[in-house]
């Protein structure tokens, strides 16, 4: 079986070309970026045009607002890489990518899977609005060509590829054939991320990502319930957020009295040692595929305490490798939290159990998933 992979940027494209690559079924890797360092995939494999993303981030690094960047990128690839389908049995394409080129494809032979790495476009959008209003903070422009162009190509695509049930339900709850989707789970680098030596005091609580997508409100609000104000007789824990500040929430930062403290943007290598240094890794997201960061928390040995939203039910147990509580409840996040701050033997079993699912949940396994996937595939004769 060969499979080409076309990719408008990076997502897990790469990680999934690296598997398909160790197990010779890589035709081709079209992208617009060019691996790192030390990731494995074949040079003459892979097919570059770095233009489009050129011009999306060229303008916006000189400071102007051009909001059709997106949509400029995504049909410019997209025309680029639909004259790179051939000689595949498997053609496999990331939404907002791949409308022409997954046409291309099934017109060349191939069968096609579209890769949605989140929820339905409408159930991301919804879920979304809900937290704009409920935050009062101003809502990022919805672009509904862009929405428009992956509803078409959810309606072209022979498969659809998710990584969580939770992503999975969103398609069957909007109507679409249970028989043309394709339920995947990531892995994480249990190399780079590994445990760290028991923490003690103070309680170190770690999230990734600022967004009111990632629920980072609600972690501030559970925060606060709990007394982590700066004032004396607060319980001995501290907070640490990972990750780029998105404008949706920067006002929340703002207004909040708890004292946290901002990593800005880290490299894999740095977030490893963050993770390290941690007692628990917190995502209260509200709308996730599957959360790469929850993955790489397990396997760096940290209880985690996420809700169902982040496709993380897939993996952990409630109470074994960490806590799931109900997306946008604070008090059951700042319960949550509590019950580890005090229970230290039940967060050291925890911490234990964490790194040993992860063990089960690398990269390499997803290949085999993505391998057992394909060969699935109704291919032709």
């Amino acid at each position: 079986m060969k499979v080409t992979v076309s990719v408008g940027g990076t997502f897990h494209a790469f990680r999934l070309a690296e598997q398909l690559a160790a197990r010779g079924m890589l035709h081709r890797l079209v992208t617009t970026h060019c691996p790192l360092r030390g990731e494995r995939i074949p040079p003459d494999r892979i097919a570059v045009n770095p233009w489009p993303e050129a011009f999306m981030r060229v303008p916006r690094k000189l400071g102007f607002r051009w909001h059709a960047g997106d949509r400029v990128k995504a049909v410019a690839f997209d025309r680029w890489a639909a004259r790179h389908v051939d000689g595949c049995d498997v053609w496999v394409g990331f939404a907002l990518f791949s409308l022409a080129a997954q046409r291309a494809a099934r017109a060349a032979g191939a069968r096609t899977v579209l890769e949605r790495g989140s929820t339905h476009i409408l159930t991301h959008h919804a879920l979304l609005a809900e937290e704009y209003r409920r935050w009062r903070c101003p809502a990022t422009p919805v672009d509904r060509r862009l929405v428009a162009r992956q509803l078409e190509e959810y309606d072209d695509a022979q498969h659809i590829s998710v990584p969580s049930r939770f992503a999975l339900q969103s398609f069957l709850d909007r109507g679409f054939p249970p028989d043309r989707l394709l339920r995947i789970p990531y892995g994480a680098d249990t190399r780079l991320f590994s445990p760290g030596p028991p923490r003690g005091r103070p309680f170190r609580i770690v999230a990734v990502g600022l967004s009111l997508r990632k629920g980072t409100p609600y972690l501030l609000e559970a925060a606060g319930r709990l007394g982590l104000t700066g004032a004396q007789g607060g319980p001995d824990m501290e907070v640490w957020l990972a990750g780029a500040v998105a404008s949706d929430v920067a006002g929340v930062l703002r207004r909040t009295r708890v004292p946290v403290r901002l990593l800005g943007a880290l490299s894999h290598t740095e977030l490893a040692a963050v993770y390290r240094s941690a007692s628990a890794f917190v995502l209260p997201s509200v709308e996730e595929g599957m959360a790469l960061s929850v993955l790489e928390a397990l396997a760096s040995g940290l209880p985690v305490v996420v809700t169902p939203n982040t496709g993380a039910g897939d993996i952990i147990t409630h109470g074994r490798e960490g806590l799931i509580v109900p997306a946008g409840d604070a008090a059951a996040l700042a319960d949550a939290l509590l019950n580890l701050y005090e229970d230290e033997p039940k967060r050291r079993s925890m911490a234990e159990a964490a790194a040993a699912t992860a063990a089960q949940w690398t990269w390499d396994a997803y290949g085999n998933r993505v391998a057992a996937a394909y060969a699935m595939l109704d291919l032709p004769a």
